[in-house]
């Protein structure tokens, strides 16, 4: 088929109007020989949609915030009724759960080079108001920076910053939240003791003689042994589930948890 002959799958082009429809705002990058202007004119009808054009793009990605499709096929009604296609479904979720999530971090940063090279030839209603922001494009580093804003508006005085930890994760960290201890907030709040190794190690044992993961009632805390970070968790006994949790009431009960667990601790430092 000549490219002049081929037509946007009439079904994909019905779910991005809904999409439309209801604010989603949306990203197609195609190659530049590889729309009709009849193809082009329905799409500017999608006051929502951007619009890249690549001149040498060839893959096939498919992306939204829980799920990424890599794939042989297009989105022309041709490749669904004469291609013989294939294709791999990953969901994010299942990724991180299983510690694989740099495969979707790998396919993003691609994404994101990919769009660096395209020219946008139409922008969205939210571009044009607000500037080219897609956060489920956004790389790690970028989120973990807006999460430590967040935190830096609760938090008053106490500065986080975005940290690249050994595990190559990012992390919200604020150093010396109280005099050589860092607090890391994620889901749950974790203190590192900045001392010399001898002061740790006493500081451990007297902790340690008395332990009990319920000693601050509203958290467990678990500390196992002088080279990890002492890990301060949400009882989900006596607090509402964390779907339930507004971000500030989660970020008033880390750091609670993470105060009083300081207050403990100060009784052998």
């Amino acid at each position: 088929m000549k490219s002049s002959d081929v037509f946007l799958w009439k079904r994909v082009y019905n779910y991005l109007k809904q999409a439309n429809e209801r604010g989603v705002e949306t990203v197609i990058i195609y190659r530049e020989d590889k729309l009709t202007p009849k193809e082009k004119e329905k799409l500017q009808r999608l006051d929502n949609l951007n619009l890249f054009h690549h001149p040498n793009i060839h893959c096939k990605c498919y992306y939204n915030e829980h799920y990424l499709i890599i794939t042989s096929m297009n989105l022309y009604e041709y490749s669904e009724k004469n291609n013989r296609e294939m294709g791999a479904l990953f969901e994010k979720s299942k990724l991180m759960y299983s510690g694989e999530d740099s495969l979707f971090e790998n396919a993003l940063e691609e994404i994101r080079e990919i769009i660096n090279g395209a020219k946008l030839e139409k922008k969205s209603r939210e571009t044009v108001e607000e500037g080219f922001i897609i956060d489920i494009i956004k790389n790690e580093k970028e989120k973990t920076e807006e999460a430590c804003n967040e935190l830096n508006k609760f938090f008053g005085h106490k500065k986080f910053e975005a940290e690249k930890k050994l595990n190559g994760k990012w992390y919200c960290v604020c150093k010396n939240y109280f005099d050589k201890i860092d607090l890391t907030v994620t889901h749950r709040a974790e203190l590192e003791l900045k001392m010399d190794e001898e002061k740790i190690k006493n500081v451990y044992r007297a902790f340690r003689s008395n332990y009990n993961e319920y000693m601050i009632q509203g958290y467990k805390i678990y500390w196992n042994g002088i080279d990890q970070e002492i890990k301060v968790y949400i009882d989900k006994r006596y607090a509402k589930p964390e779907n339930l949790r507004t971000p500030e009431e989660n970020y008033m009960l880390l750091k609670k948890g993470a105060d009083e667990t300081i207050t403990y601790l100060r009784n052998f430092l």
